[in-house]
């Protein structure tokens, strides 16, 4: 009896084992539905994870352009002679900054020198032919002289008249101080100046080169102001209006960014590219900003405000964007639904109040990735 006994005992304790073993192996099972990641303090710390908060920014839909900088028509000017002749003096280099009114080259020739002598002739001539006129017409009021003398000597110095002003102004173009030249000797030589302030471009002169009035002397650009065009494709117009903000960047340096908003669209589509252009002023403070850059623009389209995460915080997983919240020493993956994107800023589409007051991984998620897999 009492061997009986012993075996229903050592039955009963083996069974019981068994019962325990399937409860655990069970109750393991449930826990790793949670999709969580345990780590000791020195893993957290050796593989970089941090943790932060969802915050809540303003962030928009932005539209991708491509585009250039440029200037106005008023901020580039072309410099050239109004008069033939020969460059007798060059002034400046190119680069160098000049101010609106400054000498860029001399240049002499005969026909300068004809000119001046034109001017003193005909202003002669207008004195002669006044004192004439006035002359005659004293004549006539007392009736010495016949009214057609009168019309002649007056024709006669409308036509001197004429002939002075014309002299006058054509010197007083190419920069000719006339009154010092009734006082003075003949001047050698004209100053061809600068048009606006600015930067000499372009300049491909020589001292001694002969220049006629369709030639260019140099190019002046003034910078200091500048025109950032951008292409919106034709697909996008509808989307596009004056005042959105533009965050852009020059394509050889993404990191330098700047803001402006649009001033003007274009009022025509470019038919090789089906492009329209959107055009926004930019005061270059920094003349770090050069006309024919290339620059990769953002067009801000509707603003709002979201709760978002750092774009390290998420990471792809079967086409779902997924992210950890952190427990102690557990991680536990969550899947979300993301919105725009924008400055490594992704929005987060109606987060549940878990993902709100956890602690989310925002950096070394991929870490975690590997230790799950």
């Amino acid at each position: 009896m009492r061997k009986v006994l012993l075996v229903l005992a050592a039955l009963f304790l083996t069974w019981a084992c068994k019962t325990e073993n399937n409860e655990q192996l069970i109750s393991d099972e449930g826990n790793s539905s949670e999709n969580s990641i345990q780590l000791s303090p020195e893993q957290i710390k050796a593989s970089g994870i941090k943790t932060g908060k969802v915050e809540k920014k303003y962030i928009s839909e932005m539209l991708e352009c491509s585009g250039q900088i440029q200037v106005s028509p008023n901020d580039k000017a072309i410099a050239s002679t109004v008069l033939n002749g020969f460059i007798k003096d060059v002034y400046v280099k190119e680069g160098d900054f000049i101010k609106a009114g400054s000498a860029l080259v001399s240049i002499t020739h005969p026909d300068f020198i004809s000119l001046q002598q034109q001017y003193l002739e005909s202003k002669s001539q207008v004195d002669f032919y006044e004192k004439e006129f006035k002359r005659q017409g004293e004549l006539t009021v007392e009736n010495a002289a016949s009214i057609k003398n009168m019309e002649k000597a007056q024709a006669d110095y409308w036509t001197a008249q004429a002939a002075y002003k014309s002299t006058k102004t054509q010197l007083e173009i190419l920069g000719i101080n006339t009154e010092k030249l009734e006082k003075e000797n003949f001047i050698k030589a004209f100053n061809v100046v600068s048009p606006i302030s600015g930067y000499v471009n372009s300049l491909s002169i020589n001292k001694g080169q002969f220049l006629e009035s369709a030639n260019m002397v140099c190019e002046i650009i003034n910078s200091s102001n500048v025109q950032i065009v951008l292409n919106v494709f034709e697909k996008d117009l509808q989307r596009i209006k004056t005042g959105q903000k533009v965050v852009f960047y020059p394509v050889h340096n993404k990191e330098k960014l700047f803001v402006t908003k649009i001033q003007i669209l274009g009022v025509q589509v470019d038919s090789d590219n089906r492009t329209i252009k959107a055009i926004c002023n930019f005061e270059n403070k920094e003349s770090i900003l050069y006309p024919g850059m290339f620059i990769r623009g953002s067009v801000s389209l509707s603003e709002h405000e979201a709760f978002c995460l750092p774009q390290s915080a998420i990471i792809n997983q079967n086409g779902k964007s997924v992210i950890f919240i952190k427990r102690g020493n557990d991680f536990l993956e969550r899947k979300i639904i993301t919105g725009v994107t924008q400055n490594k800023f992704v929005e987060i589409i109606n987060p549940d109040n878990e993902i709100l007051t956890s602690d989310i991984v925002t950096e070394g998620v991929y870490f975690l990735m590997t230790d799950s897999d």
